[in-house]
């Protein structure tokens, strides 16, 4: 009998103890329902509220905690420490439930007396703030057994007992750690037992959540195909040869000269060179004569084979031997400006005929206009 009392007095809050009155267990009966009916209210509109999504997030955590005892219990220390692991999963944005599973011993502080260990079984209703790579506060309720176990099995003086319990907390979980998930947990419970007439404890925890699976994010990218299509334009001739760009094959020709199927020119003719002008009576050229001479330098690099001479030739006016002098030295300072253009010299002859070769009457303005000219004679 005196070991039975004694016992009451280290370990537990006895039934019969005075102090415990039907109120105290009335108020821890009434707190316990609630939180039950609280859990499952949560629990339910979580499910009600399930998204369509195929993968959710999925964890596990595992937590080291210190439990601030119910004083009630009589025993000299007033602190316990745990273990706890579980797994916990989403529901919906923001929802979760988890299930624990969680070992504490709590301290007698007596000599020669085996600790008091609780071993709880729990499901939860968790709900986090935040987004899922930041820190996240959560609040959690939920209900469970626990089997309290009192004295050594075997003894005489043996009072397990399973019962239920439920528990309201809040904690909060780092961002993701290393690029893997990993997370910090801490959290605080307030964990109402049914054990004896009930006991109040709070457990303190601090640990590590490890993602086993989570929502694949996908990225979508829009990309813009460029679809080129192609106009069709009509046909160009740019150097007036007769043959179109695309089949020419020798670019650039003389205007007026005559060219084969490949626009090549024809050797063995003569052309007049339009747009090459001199100063009145002198062999000096005139601005407007550098385009159409460029034209002919390109020409001549074009189609290398060829060989020409540049012919000078005046009107009747004036001193016969003069205009032969005058068409010399035009002749001469058309072939000096090709060299400069880079048309290589041994394939030009400059030749001048004065009067001598005339194309029109010298008897009329229009026909004298016609004999003062350059002409190039492709001759091989």
């Amino acid at each position: 009998m005196y070991l039975a009392t004694k016992s009451c007095y280290y370990f537990v809050h006895c039934k019969n103890n005075p102090k415990s009155g039907r109120t105290t267990m009335r108020k821890r009966t009434g707190v316990s329902l609630a939180a039950l009916a609280l859990s499952t209210i949560g629990l339910s509109a979580a499910y009600a509220q399930d998204s369509t999504s195929k993968q959710k997030d999925t964890y596990f955590f595992s937590q080291a905690y210190y439990v601030v005892q119910d004083n009630e219990r009589a025993i000299f220390d007033d602190e316990g420490v745990g273990f706890r692991a579980g797994f916990g999963r989403q529901i919906q944005d923001g929802w979760y439930w988890e299930a624990n599973l969680a070992h504490n011993a709590l301290e007698n502080g007596i000599g020669g007396f085996t600790d008091y260990y609780q071993t709880h079984l729990g499901v939860d209703a968790v709900y986090r703030f935040g987004k899922k790579d930041g820190v996240r506060p959560f609040l959690l309720l939920g209900i469970g057994a626990v089997h309290d176990d009192v004295f050594p099995i075997g003894t005489q003086f043996r009072d397990d007992e399973t019962s239920f319990f439920s528990n309201v907390g809040f904690g909060i979980t780092s961002s993701e750690l290393f690029n893997i998930g990993l997370k910090v947990r801490a959290d605080a419970r307030y964990v109402v037992s049914e054990f004896e007439d009930g006991y109040e404890d709070g457990h303190f925890s601090l640990g590590f959540e490890i993602p086993l699976a989570r929502k694949t994010r996908v990225v979508t990218r829009t990309v813009v195909k460029e679809v080129v299509r192609e106009v069709p334009v009509a046909p160009v001739d740019s150097d007036g040869d007769g043959i179109f760009d695309n089949m020419d094959q020798c670019a650039n020709t003389l205007r007026g000269s005559k060219v084969d199927q490949k626009g090549c020119a024809l050797k063995a003719q003569t052309v007049r060179l339009e747009g090459v002008n001199f100063r009145s009576g002198r062999a000096e050229l005139t601005g407007d004569s550098i385009e159409a001479l460029s034209d002919v330098a390109r020409f001549l690099k074009n189609q290398p084979e060829l060989r020409l001479e540049i012919s000078g030739h005046t009107d009747a006016v004036g001193s016969a031997i003069l205009n032969m002098q005058l068409s010399q030295k035009r002749a001469d300072a058309v072939k000096y400006f090709l060299v400069r253009a880079g048309v290589d010299s041994g394939r030009m002859r400059a030749v001048g005929y004065g009067e001598t070769e005339p194309v029109a009457s010298n008897a009329t303005a229009e026909g004298r206009a016609k004999n003062r000219r350059v002409e190039f004679r492709i001759w091989k």
